[in-house]
């Protein structure tokens, strides 16, 4: 993940430094790419059920976490900022807070939350920037979006590949998501065709994990 993170950097190093910031929708492009292209060749490489399950949890856990847990915290941080602009809001109500954003995105299925979850997670007490979670599930099904757009050009025999991913990073600093598939994938983030496409390989990576497990 972080050396996704390291290598997009190095990237885009030669730019002016203005076209070297990219927004936070866009952040977690190269960090959440390497996670699933390097799982999916461990999973090829694998000599054993064993270490199979092993990668076929992780991507599995890795869904779960982007999609329910993440959105859990912005549910939670929503609340809280309604309630703050109100007046004080103490640690018990945070914790209710809290439990009551799990319960509604866990629906009950866990054996218990983490009441203090707002004070142990970092994101959230960070000065002059809220809301640092919605990047990771957009960075996400938009990484896979992304993911998924390149190995179907690449089954399908197109040449130059990974210099489109090369591309597509460069112009992090200097285009919107939308003009960045728009221009190096040929789609239309704005339809619902791209974000299939990455829930189709999230939908793939939990059957692998059912697979795995007998």
């Amino acid at each position: 993940h972080e050396l996704g993170h390291a290598w997009h950097n190095w990237l885009i190093r030669d730019l002016p430094m203005s076209q070297r910031s990219y927004p936070m929708t866009l952040a977690e492009t190269a960090s959440i790419f390497a996670e699933t292209l390097v799982r999916s060749a461990l999973f090829e490489q694998a000599q054993t059920p064993v270490e199979q399950q092993a990668i076929a949890w992780a991507e599995a856990d890795g869904a779960a976490t982007f999609l329910v847990n993440i959105p859990a915290r912005f549910d939670f941080e929503r609340a809280l900022v309604a309630e703050r602009a109100a007046g004080y809001v103490s640690p018990a109500r945070l914790k209710a807070l809290t439990d009551e954003a799990w319960g509604r995105w866990y629906e009950q299925s866990l054996c218990r939350y983490h009441p203090l979850f707002w004070a142990a997670k970092a994101h959230f007490s960070i000065a002059g920037l809220g809301f640092y979670n919605y990047p990771y599930l957009f960075g996400y099904l938009f990484s896979l979006g992304v993911y998924q757009q390149l190995m179907h050009r690449q089954k399908a025999g197109e040449q130059n590949v990974a210099q489109a991913y090369r591309d597509l990073l460069r112009d992090t600093g200097r285009m919107s998501a939308e003009d960045l598939v728009t221009k190096h994938l040929g789609q239309d983030i704005r339809q619902s065709a791209f974000w299939q496409g990455s829930l189709a390989l999230v939908e793939a990576a939990v059957d692998r994990f059912a697979q795995t497990r007998g």
